[in-house]
């Protein structure tokens, strides 16, 4: 292939598991360092790594795209098409944060800085003229959750206090429940629950918190250990971790009262076809607009 060309190995969550997406992440970024042609995007439902000229060795189904293929399909990624949610607008943030961190760690390659940025412009077009939305994954799972149980005045469990953490707050208080926050730094957590008129605790006071509380929202980085040591029966989870934060044991036991990452990514319904088709124009416009550009040379 020449090294003009652009080109995108990805793998999604209907053809890996949530922790073989954490492994590839892992993986690609021990090989990233130095290489100003790759920026790698890892969100909930993907690992994705853009690039040109050499790819990396990394033993995983991947999917690749070269040319002006790849180009359409960062457009797509960044305009929500290839989202659970269609729409949705995590993953716009999600593609400027991946581009950030890039530039921040070292210098970026021109075409592909180039390229990110066409994609943002997309995703911002893309959403312009929006009038309606199915929501986020954060309100999608406490939703999940409402169906399960009754959250309205009741007591509801957060755990992370992170951008997800604080989006599934807000997804709760929403819904009318009382939000308590646990994270690994309890002051942390606290800063988040006053924002919700709530309490902040660490995850072990999380865990004895749990089998009172109505339900369980999750979003957390690394596994929630202290949850797995408590007895009892537990309300039902919605983890929208990447990899998923609750215990394979909590899992198990959860009796179907359980909801991860990759069940949201085939469950949930889409935007209204009007959506849908207005960003594929644009992501074709964007599409031709960087191509030409690139095959322009300047």
């Amino acid at each position: 292939m020449s090294d003009q060309e652009p080109w995108v190995m990805a793998v999604q969550a209907d053809t890996a598991t949530a922790d073989e997406r954490a492994e590839l992440a892992r993986a690609v970024e021990t090989q990233i360092e130095g290489h100003p042609a790759w920026i790698l995007l890892s969100t909930c439902h993907r690992v994705e790594l853009y690039g040109f000229g050499a790819r990396p060795d990394l033993d995983a189904p991947l999917h690749a795209e070269a040319g002006a293929d790849a180009v359409r399909h960062l457009m797509r990624v960044a305009a929500g098409l290839e989202s659970a949610i269609v729409g949705e607008d995590e993953v716009l943030h999600q593609v400027r944060e991946a581009l950030g961190h890039a530039r921040a760690s070292r210098a970026v390659d021109r075409r592909l800085q180039r390229w990110f940025e066409t994609a943002i412009a997309a995703g911002r077009r893309a959403r312009a003229g929006r009038t309606a939305s199915s929501g986020t994954l954060a309100q999608r799972a406490v939703a999940w959750l409402a169906e399960r149980s009754t959250l309205r005045g009741r007591s509801v469990l957060v755990v992370g206090a992170g951008r997800m953490g604080s989006s599934l707050a807000h997804s709760v208080r929403l819904a009318g429940g009382d939000v308590t926050i646990a994270s690994r730094e309890a002051t942390r957590a606290q800063r988040l629950a006053q924002v919700y008129g709530g309490r902040g605790v660490d995850l072990a006071d999380g865990a004895k918190l749990a089998v009172n509380s109505a339900a369980i929202a999750v979003a957390l980085a690394g596994v929630w250990h202290e949850l797995e040591q408590r007895a009892g029966d537990l309300p039902p989870i919605a983890d929208i971790s990447a990899p998923t934060a609750v215990p394979e044991a909590v899992r198990t036991r959860a009796n179907g009262d359980f909801l991860g990452i990759d069940d949201l990514f085939v469950r949930l319904p889409t935007l209204p076809r009007g959506y849908i088709d207005e960003a594929n124009r644009v992501v074709a416009s964007k599409t031709r607009e960087y191509v030409g550009w690139l095959e322009r040379g300047t």
